[in-house]
């Protein structure tokens, strides 16, 4: 696929800085900068209150290593989990962003203007993320392992591209082979239009854990700017799929030959999704022959969708803007009830596609004294139904006189049946895990969690069947 197909707002913002003349790409970029300033959002400072300018710090990161995820390692065997990847990229954006503040504190100068200050926090950064994108353990690397583990959940072979180091360029999951597609779509229909969805899900997952580690760890690592730009590019590339696709999809063909193993498995994810998401049954030949007359047509573009399927994904565009109702894209980490003494408290908005439609999360943080809470309310919605989930978790509860933390968690929903998006009924499932973490050498912790779920949809699960796992791993909080 062509520059303008994943990571949009992303890539596109290196042409800004260049001097592009592309007003909504201008608008974007200073939104990014503006919302990233107030209320000490970057530095190492709680939320609402400046930090001196001699204190551009990174703190408290919360590095994770998921050193063997089971099910997807030893038995599949695949590498890297969906866990394990998301973990790697956000490890990654902390570091960086760590060595890049303590530059910036180091070459400070008494008496440089608190604006220039705030705007080298910011830009740094955020140049930083844009060049991030395109190189491995970074976002497009995440978005892109995130498509390739519902792939390899199925044994398929795929390549991710970002390692060819194209940096500014798209690049999409290849080397997967049209009869690897034509079964999947067969024997897995929901697991195909999960594969399109995957990528979109990695990056908001990617963004709930840096809230999490902010409110729950005092995490300071300027990732503000890192959201905004994960945030704004969901949204980007759901437009730029809903309205531009025809054009986009038809340079993508142009520069493509007979080798079927450069092309992309899924062409313009939103649009591939949308499309298999309503066509179930319709088999993946179906799509026709490419243009160069070698395998199967595989993007899909407006001209494909009926007029009703392509309001859905327009609609669904629109609606990925409440991932913009989340304080913690304006500086504001956290919040204190007046009545309920050290209550502190939080809450975000998330749009997710889904493979039987899409989800409203409603996320909500809260902690007293030794006892920290998450807990998710959702609605899923499909083309007939309209459905609750909720989630509770009870974060590294301390064990009296063990130094062990204790992670319980719940999980229980109703969701259209075998995920279809035309299901006519509902199927309870659910999920519970559990976290244990012990000190190993300070500041390293190692942990266990055990898990396991019902059928059905859970965002950063790629199982969509029945599952029991397990993970291992260490975390340590640094700076």
């Amino acid at each position: 696929m062509p520059r303008t197909a994943k990571h949009a707002f992303t890539a596109r913002a290196a042409a800004l800085c260049l001097g592009t003349r592309n007003r909504v790409q201008q608008g974007a970029a200073a939104l990014t900068i503006l919302s990233a300033l107030p209320g000490g959002a970057i530095a190492a400072e709680p939320a609402m209150l400046a930090p001196a300018p001699s204190e551009i710090v990174a703190s408290r990161l919360v590095l994770d290593v998921p050193i063997l995820d089971v099910r997807t390692n030893l038995l599949q065997p695949a590498w890297p989990s969906m866990q394990q990847s998301l973990m790697a990229s956000k490890d990654t954006y902390y570091l960086v962003h760590a060595a890049l503040l303590e530059g910036l504190n180091a070459l400070h100068q008494p008496g440089t203007p608190r604006w220039a200050t705030d705007l080298m926090t910011v830009a740094i950064p955020m140049l930083a993320d844009i060049l991030l994108v395109s190189v491995p353990l970074g976002d497009g690397w995440l978005h892109e392992e995130w498509h390739r583990a519902v792939l390899s959940r199925r044994g398929i072979h795929s390549y991710n591209a970002i390692y060819d180091l194209q940096i500014g360029e798209d690049a999409p999951v290849s080397h997967v082979r049209d009869e690897d597609l034509i079964a999947l779509k067969r024997d897995h229909p929901a697991e195909m239009v999960r594969l399109s969805e995957a990528g979109l899900e990695a990056q908001l997952r990617f963004s709930l854990e840096l809230d999490k580690d902010r409110f729950y760890r005092g995490t300071r690592a300027a990732t503000v700017v890192t959201e905004w730009l994960d945030t704004i590019n969901v949204s980007f590339y759901l437009l730029e799929s809903a309205y531009r696709s025809e054009g986009i999809t038809r340079e993508a063909r142009r520069e493509e030959d007979e080798n079927i193993s450069e092309r992309g498995a899924t062409g313009l994810d939103p649009v591939a999704w949308v499309y298999d998401l309503h066509r179930p049954n319709e088999p993946y030949e179906s799509r026709g022959v490419h243009p160069s007359g070698v395998g199967v047509d595989r993007y899909r573009s407006e001209s494909n969708l009926t007029p009703r399927e392509l309001r859905y994904l327009r609609q669904q565009a629109w609606l990925s803007l409440l991932n913009l109702l989340n304080p913690n894209l304006f500086g504001l980490y956290e919040f204190e009830w007046d009545n309920l003494d050290l209550l502190r408290f939080n809450a975000t908005v998330q749009h997710h596609l889904t493979p039987f439609g899409y989800a409203l999360s409603l996320n909500a943080f809260a902690s007293r004294g030794k006892f920290q809470w998450f807990s998710q309310l959702q609605m899923q919605v499909s083309d007939r139904l309209v459905l609750p989930g909720v989630s509770a978790e009870l974060v590294r509860y301390p064990l009296p006189g063990s130094g062990m933390f204790l992670s319980p968690a719940v999980r229980l929903w109703l969701q259209p049946e075998a995920q279809r998006f035309s299901a006519k009924r509902a199927a309870l499932g659910g999920q519970a895990r559990l976290r244990l973490g012990a000190p190993v050498a300070s500041p390293i912790e190692w942990y266990v969690e055990a898990s396991a779920k019902t059928a059905g949809w859970v965002e950063g699960d790629v199982f969509l069947d029945e599952n029991i796992d397990g993970l291992i791993g260490l975390e340590a909080v640094v700076f």
